[in-house]
C-alpha cells in the first residue's frame, strides 16, 4: 500500500448489554444508548458497503479484580450476559478484541492487527467518551494513527462528563465530530482508503 494511503478501521468501543441496556449494570441511559447504537449502525453499514474494516473492542473484566469491579457494579465481566454486545448493534462482519483495562492498546493481538493490515485512522464510536473512548483515542495518536472521535456517536451516563471528554480530547489533538460532518468528507474516498 503506498504510504500516502491509509486504511481506515470503524472502531466500535464497549458496545456491550451492561452499558446499552436500561436493566445493564452500568447503562448509560436510554436515549444515549439508542444514539450511539443508532450511530454504529450507520457506520456499520458504510464501512460494510465499502469493505473497510469493523473492529470490535468490549470488555472482559476479570472477577478476581474485586476493587474494580465494586466501582464498575460488576458490569462487563468475563462470562457474563452482560458482558455480550448489544443485540441491537448490528454488526455484520468484524474482528473482535477483548481488553480488561481502559484502552485498547492493553491488547498486544489488537496492536499487531493494526500493524499489520496497514491501518492508519481510526474512527471510534462508543462508551464511555470519558474513560476507554478517551483512553484508546489518545493511545492510538500515540501509536501515529489519525484518530476521529464521532461526537454523537460517543456517550457516558452524566453529559458533563461527556462534555468533559470531548473538549479534553479535542485539546490533545483528537478530531471530533458528529456523524454528518463525517459522512459529507469521508464517504466520498475510494473504497480501501
Amino acid at each position: 500500500m503506498p504510504e500516502n494511503k491509509k486504511m481506515t478501521a470503524l472502531m466500535l468501543m464497549d458496545l456491550q448489554i451492561d452499558f446499552l441496556a436500561d436493566s445493564g449494570r452500568l447503562p448509560v441511559g436510554a436515549a444515549n444508548a439508542e444514539r450511539v447504537i443508532s450511530v454504529a449502525n450507520n457506520l456499520i453499514d458504510l464501512f460494510a458497503k465499502r469493505r473497510w474494516p469493523i473492529i470490535v473492542i468490549f470488555n472482559q473484566f476479570k472477577k478476581t479484580d474485586v476493587i474494580g469491579n465494586f466501582f464498575r457494579r460488576c458490569a462487563a465481566l468475563e462470562g457474563s450476559e452482560g458482558g455480550n454486545m448489544d443485540p441491537r448493534v448490528l454488526i455484520h462482519d468484524a474482528r473482535y478484541f477483548s481488553k480488561a483495562k481502559s484502552s485498547a492498546f492493553t491488547n498486544p493481538d489488537f496492536c499487531e492487527y493494526l500493524k499489520s493490515t496497514g491501518i492508519g485512522q481510526v474512527v471510534i464510536c462508543g462508551v464511555y467518551a470519558e474513560g476507554c473512548v478517551r483512553a484508546t483515542a489518545f493511545d492510538a495518536r500515540k501509536a501515529g494513527l489519525d484518530a476521529v472521535v464521532l461526537s454523537d456517536g460517543v456517550s457516558s451516563n452524566r453529559t458533563s462528563k461527556y462534555k468533559w471528554a470531548l473538549s479534553h480530547m479535542r485539546k490533545r489533538g483528537i478530531r471530533i465530530m458528529p456523524l454528518e460532518d463525517y459522512l459529507e468528507i469521508y464517504s466520498s474516498q475510494p473504497p480501501g482508503t
